[in-house]
């Protein structure tokens, strides 16, 4: 062991004598010099302040090159398609270069559309609405119950957490498609299982028998019947409220057991005030997971790709590119006034413990 140790330190002794030595050559010190040339220049020339504010500029140009060629132009060339009549002129027989894009204007012509003509958009759009809706309070509060549960010490609390976090990893795109070919066994034994619970017990029916209001009655149904999808959305939110919670000074909860609180009253006066900053990282997340997992992607999706689309109000044709825009945009715009929402309702409720 002791010969190893000692073959390994004059290993690595001979090489930083050789890189000690190339640093030491003429050719070397050419090039440090030419390259410490300008900044040299820059420190004798410009003052301390304008060189830092010299190197952010510097530093900041290269996000702002991805900005404009990544989001910019095709924001604005989305925009201008969504109000258009988009045709490609398609690619050079010879050249085999692409010709490039007509554009006609069209006004709101692919809205209407979209709104008016389109079998199934609107009607996942409302979906998307209502479903999200229904997530945000349940999977917020279910994360942040997990979360405490799991800040407690018990055997087998790594494991636990695992669990948890599990879903995050088997709901991935990649897990997607490579569990595709079984689809249909697992849809053929969710159906089995569905039809079993069912057929055992109706909580819809035992709700209304008990006389409670009928909108509570499909609130909690609905909480019910997507309890799993709820558990398996919630990965990321416990994490953050796990975070949130480890990070409370212990200090304050020390000082609330001498004062002989109980774990209801520790809860509500320590632990949900100062988690409830994380409660808009969380619904933010959870919202736009929702919108992601939604249908509406999928008649997004099917209607991308070259096509004319035939109007039944006589108003002409369309093309599919811009009615793919459009969609683009209204489901732009719905994510973004629910999450407005979501962050309006929420900041009621954000106590910060520095203020």
């Amino acid at each position: 062991m002791l010969e190893k140790q000692s073959v390994f330190k004059k290993f690595s002794l001979g090489i930083s004598n050789f890189f000690s030595k190339l640093g030491q050559t003429n050719f070397i010190k050419k090039v440090k010099g030419a390259l410490s040339y300008i900044p040299n220049l820059l420190a004798q020339k410009i003052i301390y302040r304008k060189r830092k504010a010299l190197w952010g500029i510097v530093f900041i140009i290269p996000l702002m090159i991805g900005f404009v060629y990544f989001f910019l132009i095709p924001f604005i060339t989305t925009v201008i398609y969504s109000f258009s009549n988009v045709e490609m002129l398609g690619y050079n027989s010879e050249t085999n270069e692409f010709i490039g894009v007509i554009t006609e204007w069209v006004g709101f012509d692919n809205y209407r559309y979209i709104w008016n003509e389109h079998a199934t958009f609107k009607q996942y759009l409302l979906d998307s609405f209502v479903n999200t809706a229904l997530n945000v309070p349940l999977i917020l509060i279910f994360s942040l119950l997990v979360a405490v549960v799991l800040n407690s010490k018990f055997k087998g609390r790594a494991f636990v957490r695992a669990v948890f976090f599990m879903p995050v990893i088997f709901n991935s795109q990649a897990v997607d498609v490579a569990m595709a070919s079984g689809d249909l066994a697992a849809e053929a034994i969710n159906e089995a299982g569905a039809d079993i619970f069912s057929t055992m017990f109706n909580f819809q029916d035992f709700l209304l028998d008990a006389s409670l209001p009928t909108g509570a009655v499909n609130f909690l149904a609905n909480a019910s019947s997507s309890i799993f999808d709820i558990i398996s959305f919630s990965g990321v939110q416990i994490l953050i409220f796990l975070s949130g919670i480890q990070s409370v000074p212990k200090h304050l909860y020390e000082a609330a057991k001498i004062e002989g609180a109980t774990q209801y009253e520790i809860f509500w006066k320590i632990t949900f005030p100062m988690v409830s900053p994380l409660m808009l990282t969380a619904g933010v997340y959870t919202v736009v997971d929702s919108f992601l997992r939604s249908e509406v992607l999928t008649a997004i999706n099917r209607i991308k790709g070259a096509g004319v689309i035939k109007l039944v109000d006589g108003l002409g044709n369309l093309t599919n590119y811009g009615v793919h825009a459009a969609m683009s945009w209204l489901f732009c715009i719905s994510s973004l006034i629910i999450i407005g929402l979501v962050v309006f309702l929420l900041s009621r409720m954000v106590f910060y413990y520095d203020e």
